[in-house]
């Protein structure tokens, strides 16, 4: 029953969402893409089921190949779609700053703010294709583990926790490929694949890296990682700097198999 009650739930907040009037080109691509993400995921977990990333990065990709084809069909560049995401972002922070300047907390510095703001939006705009990506994975591993929660006979394997996270070595070959594409002279299109590519392996890396480190610091008390918490806010870009190199150096040295194996 409690199954039944939670598909029923699940469907009904589904086509709220999808039924909601939107006309942005984003909305209805973002809509597209969790649809045809869905049914990729639902159909390769029915012929075989699996809890490794491949899995949903391989629903990921077909997901992506069906996009191409559905904004080819109706002529939608991604330029317009990744324009528009960056139009909407602007209006998000100009509401935001009008917000603030209301209040007096703003008051002098607004200009300053919206070009922080501004540049802040089109380099964000830029990532979308990694974004979405990265949502999907996240996504798809969320279900995974409500379908293990909620399920009384789940299919496949349940996930892995999140010190156990590991993925392919082959996907330093993103890395690869996008310190590749910036080393050669290249027109925007291809400018903006290199981004893509090194925001998307970058990000993986970091979060295994950060699993690593998890995995390592099982002793730490928990305000030991209160502390360090408190220090990464701080050095941010470091931290995930530090994480993504760690997460990178475990393809080939692989730290917790080390650690789980007893020194002879």
């Amino acid at each position: 029953m409690r199954e039944w009650l939670c598909v029923a739930g699940s469907l009904a907040w589904t086509l709220i969402w999808l039924l909601q009037p939107d006309t942005s080109l984003v909305g209805q691509v973002v809509r597209a893409s969790a649809v045809l993400l869905t049914g990729a995921f639902l159909a390769m977990t029915v012929y075989r089921p699996s809890a490794d990333l491949s899995r949903a990065l391989l629903a990921t990709g077909a997901a992506a190949l069906a996009l191409a084809s559905w904004t080819g069909v109706f002529g939608i560049s991604w330029a317009a779609v990744s324009h528009g995401f960056e139009r909407e972002l602007w209006a998000s922070n100009r509401t935001f700053v009008d917000q603030l300047s209301a209040a007096g907390t703003a008051a002098g510095g607004a200009g300053p703010l919206l070009d922080q703001l501004s540049a802040a939006a089109s380099a964000t705009a830029a990532l979308l294709p990694a974004l979405l990506v990265l949502a999907a994975l996240a996504g798809l591993r969320l279900g995974w583990s409500w379908h293990h929660r909620i399920a009384v006979k789940p299919l496949g394997e349940p996930p892995a926790r999140f010190q156990a996270f590991a993925f392919s070595d082959q996907l330093v070959w993103l890395l690869v490929a996008g310190l590749a594409l910036t080393l050669v002279p290249q027109a925007p299109g291809w400018r903006a694949a290199a981004q893509n590519l090194l925001a998307l392996g970058g990000a993986l890396y970091a979060i295994r890296g950060l699993a690593v480190f998890s995995a390592g610091s099982g002793r730490l008390s928990r305000a030991g990682c209160a502390l360090l918490t408190l220090v990464a806010m701080f050095l941010l870009p470091f931290v995930v700097g530090g994480l993504t190199l760690l997460g990178v150096a475990d393809t080939w040295l692989d730290f917790r198999r080390r650690r789980a194996t007893p020194a002879t």
